[in-house]
């Protein structure tokens, strides 16, 4: 649950706590401007939503009622989302001196998809990616139009990779590899995620490249012109 509430958490906290600077502060130079306050209230309630929804769908996770899940869709920008993603994390990438590198075409089709379901995959597939990239490293975000009906995004880094044994069973209802049982997690993460792409009727999966580390996958569909 922490793993996911995390960054939209720190989101609101961040907004509520400069409106209330700005707004108990008098003669404060210079004071907010309605725009700004805006923008802070709208970035609040976002995220309050994306909260509520991720609880619900750590619930239904727990019930193993993957077909119940809510989902939905609408044309998704995925490149916006990711870059949106991004700065979510960007001081915890900062923070070990992380190499962000992204290849998403820029003719790449809008996907069919709920878009804060999706926003979901992307946290915990790059926050997984921070996690797990030692200090220095690098992580390679990536999108293709696999074919005219699907679109394949990837997330690679350079941590120590998932053994090859495991690979399917990360996805299982709180598996926990052997070297991360000590550490912080439920082990319901990769679960949630599987999930809602084969709600959208997609694939995620897991490979290890020779270079090192791990590479997550998924598919999501086209909208439909």
């Amino acid at each position: 649950l922490a793993h996911d509430l995390r960054n939209p958490l720190t989101a609101v906290s961040i907004a509520l706590e400069t409106l209330e600077a700005g707004l108990t502060r008098e003669g404060q130079t210079p004071p907010l401007s309605p725009n700004l306050v805006a923008q802070l209230f709208k970035q609040a309630r976002t995220q309050a939503r994306s909260i509520d929804k991720m609880i619900a769908g750590l619930l239904q996770v727990a019930r193993g009622t993957a077909a119940e899940l809510d989902i939905q869709p609408q044309k998704v920008e995925l490149e916006k989302l990711c870059h949106e993603v991004l700065m979510q994390l960007s001081d915890r990438a900062r923070a070990k001196s992380l190499k962000i590198e992204t290849d998403i075409p820029r003719d790449l089709p809008r996907t069919y998809a709920d878009q804060e379901r999706i926003r979901q995959v992307l946290i915990n597939l790059l926050d997984n990616a921070i996690k797990y990239t030692p200090a220095n490293g690098k992580i390679r975000i990536s999108a293709l139009h696999r074919t005219t009906q699907k679109i394949q995004f990837s997330v690679c880094d350079t941590g120590p990779g998932i053994p090859e044994e495991n690979r399917d069973r990360i996805f299982e209802d709180r598996f926990r590899l052997e070297r991360d049982k000590a550490k912080d997690g439920y082990g319901i993460g990769l679960c949630l995620c599987q999930r809602i792409i084969r709600a959208h009727y997609g694939q995620i999966w897991v490979d290890c490249p020779p270079t090192g580390g791990s590479c997550f996958h998924f598919t999501l569909p086209v909208y439909p012109n």
